[in-house]
């Protein structure tokens, strides 16, 4: 719970939180599609250094960004692992030959049990353990042949699907650090007004965007909070006994309704709370509404608007004439 950082603002003095909220939407979301457009990895590799130095220049702590990439890890490392072991095209770099016997079969089995048995004595690093337990299992399976042989199997690895894996890997660091930048270094309220003035020009058809504008604040608003109430009752079931990583999927399942419970009616509470504030302050869908803070573009955005283009156009080149 405590490692979800969408939705959550980090007050600091850098440049990227003195840009307008417009200007960092615009140029995000044109740097994003910028990046679909790419399909080397060499190219890819220089937009995610260049996310990297967004990231150092933010002011905002490493351990941030490092969170934000953490909740997705464990999917990275399988869609690379499936990537190369099932993508056949191009050419074979190179073949790994193993040996199946009785012995390692069940030495396999007794890692996978040492990882569950891990998993309750040691919670953290969970993913260094999985990782170390396959590693012990295939080089059993490559180096140590003892006992009656089950089968010989073979695993190639081809160029291609190699850098298929590693673009795919790439361009979601770069979209995660990206977006993660954009959350961090932006107050919720500066994004739903930058978004406001950004959907004014719909008006003029007739379509009422405060709504939708206030919708996202709303929600954005509300993540960090459900986050902290949710680790609050966390702590709270923990200290009555209340152990949500121990038992079978049934046990779980049923430690899980304690959780969900609370949190459904925690949230609703706070709904009506937010409502009735809303029309003690005379709040009345789709009426014009000024605003406490004017946006007002400066030098920085113009500059980072031009650099924002040029990127683009450079990576639709890349892509389409290179």
């Amino acid at each position: 719970m405590n490692s979800v950082v969408f939705g959550q603002y980090y007050h600091a003095n850098s440049w990227l939180h003195r840009l307008d909220p417009r200007c960092k939407l615009v140029s995000m979301f044109m740097l994003m599609i910028g990046v679909f457009f790419i399909r080397r990895l060499d190219v890819l590799v220089l937009l995610f250094a260049l996310a990297i130095i967004l990231v150092i220049s933010s002011k905002v702590p490493i351990i941030k960004y490092l969170k934000s990439i953490k909740m997705i890890a464990t999917l990275l490392i399988f869609t690379f692992v499936f990537q190369v072991l099932f993508n056949k095209t191009g050419n074979e770099l190179y073949t790994f030959n193993f040996t199946l016997t009785y012995f390692n079969l069940i030495a396999g089995i007794l890692l996978l049990v040492l990882f569950f048995v891990l998993g309750r004595l040691v919670k953290k690093l969970r993913l260094l353990q999985l990782l170390a337990i396959l590693t012990g299992a295939f080089s059993l399976q490559m180096f140590w042949i003892y006992g009656d042989v089950i089968t010989p199997y073979s695993i190639t690895i081809h160029d291609a699907s190699l850098i298929n894996s590693g673009i795919i890997l790439v361009r979601v660091l770069i979209l995660v650090c990206m977006s993660s930048c954009l959350t961090l270094c932006t107050k919720p309220t500066d994004i739903t007004l930058g978004l406001d003035k950004m959907f004014a020009p719909l008006k003029k058809l007739h379509l009422d965007t405060s709504i939708f504008t206030m919708m996202i604040s709303i929600a954005l608003r509300f993540i960090p909070t459900l986050i902290n109430e949710a680790f609050r009752i966390l702590r709270a079931q923990a200290s009555r006994g209340v152990e949500f990583s121990q038992g079978g999927l049934i046990r779980k399942i049923r430690q899980m309704v304690s959780l969900l419970v609370p949190m459904f009616v925690i949230a609703y509470k706070k709904a009506a709370d937010l409502a009735l504030a809303m029309e003690a302050r005379s709040y009345i869908p789709g009426h014009d509404r000024t605003s406490l803070y004017l946006l007002k573009y400066k030098a920085r955005d113009y500059i980072v608007y031009v650099f924002s283009l040029l990127l683009l156009a450079g990576m639709i080149v890349v892509r389409f004439v290179l």
